[in-house]
């Protein structure tokens, strides 16, 4: 008895084309190098994570650092004074004023002094009266309280030679409104950026230098370095 076997079809695969195999290489080779790319880059910035923090932390600092002294010094602006000290040396000061004079007071006679004054003398009992001119003179040293009241008129330049103290606050003088304006502005910038800011415990000052240059820091001292000899002969 014997078993007929039949043939099992022979398997055909479709030929392709040399451009589409060119192709899935291509995009296999170009996936491949971004798979690679993309690998790389994760591991470089989750090694470098460390450093972009402290970065961000750098930056919020310095921003808020340079944000604070700014604030400070718009204010200390808005409450600042000018003193200054003008010196007038050599000057004259014209005056042109009328001077009110009242006062009591006693003069005394250099010379005598002659003084004719009509009189009316009266007799007792009726006899009538008498019109005569009184002849008398005052002695030189005699004392003659009197009372002055008048103006007395004053025109002229006097000489100057002094210091003049000057105190003028800021906020009293046209540069006040700017100053409060500018403050408001920078408020209004300050405002949204404000959760993101690292504020410094104290104020800065960049007027003073951080680092003061020391006295008695040691000399740099820079040596040669040691030149090789000449090449001994191998044995």
């Amino acid at each position: 008895m014997t078993q007929e076997q039949n043939p099992r079809p022979a398997k055909r695969y479709a030929r392709l084309a040399p451009l589409y195999k060119a192709l899935i290489w291509t995009s296999f080779l170009i996936n491949t190098v971004l798979i690679v790319v993309v690998a790389v880059l994760g591991w470089t910035l989750y090694t470098a994570r460390n450093q972009i923090l402290d970065l961000t932390g750098t930056t919020r600092a310095f921003a808020g650092t340079n944000i604070a002294e700014l604030q400070d010094v718009v204010a200390k602006l808005q409450g600042s004074t000018i003193k200054y000290t003008v010196q007038l040396r050599g000057a004259r000061l014209p005056i042109e004023l009328e001077v009110p004079v009242q006062q009591e007071t006693n003069v005394v006679l250099r010379e005598p002094v002659p003084l004719s004054v009509p009189a009316a003398i009266l007799f007792p009992g009726g006899g009538g009266n008498l019109n005569a001119n009184v002849n008398l003179e005052l002695p030189a040293g005699l004392q003659l309280p009197i009372r002055l009241d008048f103006l007395l008129p004053l025109k002229q330049s006097i000489p100057v030679d002094l210091d003049v103290p000057v105190n003028i606050p800021l906020r009293e003088t046209e540069l006040g409104p700017q100053f409060q304006r500018l403050g408001a502005v920078v408020e209004r910038l300050v405002a949204p950026a404000e959760p993101l800011l690292t504020r410094p415990d104290e104020v800065p000052d960049s007027s003073t230098p951080l680092l003061a240059p020391s006295a008695t820091a040691a000399p740099l001292i820079i040596e040669p370095l040691p030149t090789a000899g000449p090449a001994q002969p191998a044995p």
